[in-house]
């Protein structure tokens, strides 16, 4: 079976490595990025279970990546939330904030949970 694929966006390359590192060893397949307009280019070209965009982009950004990813099919965002700007985002039942002190991999299994072969 094969591994949930999540597209990371993150702010700069240290958290997008950490990210890589930590969801593939929680059993995830991660590619990231740190740039708007190539996660924009990978919704369009990978098979994704789930986008994760970072706090550190604007509300324009993640307005936009949450409708480009609506356009490929149900693919749940989740929104790593560090202002509270992001409550200003026009959303459906498909996006979800991480806010707190939930950990991004226990969000993820939430949305994403991991299926074992027995």
């Amino acid at each position: 079976m094969s591994r949930p694929r999540i597209l990371c966006l993150s702010y700069d390359d240290t958290v997008s490595e950490y990210r890589r590192k930590a969801l593939g060893e929680g059993g995830y397949d991660v590619i990231t990025t740190t740039d708007p307009r190539e996660a924009s280019r990978l919704l369009g070209i990978e098979q994704l279970d789930l986008l994760v965009i970072g706090h550190r982009f604007s509300v324009c950004q993640k307005k936009d990546l949450i409708l480009q990813a609506k356009k490929f099919g149900p693919i749940p965002v989740l929104l790593v939330c560090g202002a509270s700007s992001d409550s200003e985002l026009a959303v459906d039942g498909r996006v979800y904030a991480l806010q707190g002190t939930e950990g991004l991999l226990a969000g993820i299994a939430k949305l994403v949970p991991l299926t074992t072969a027995v």
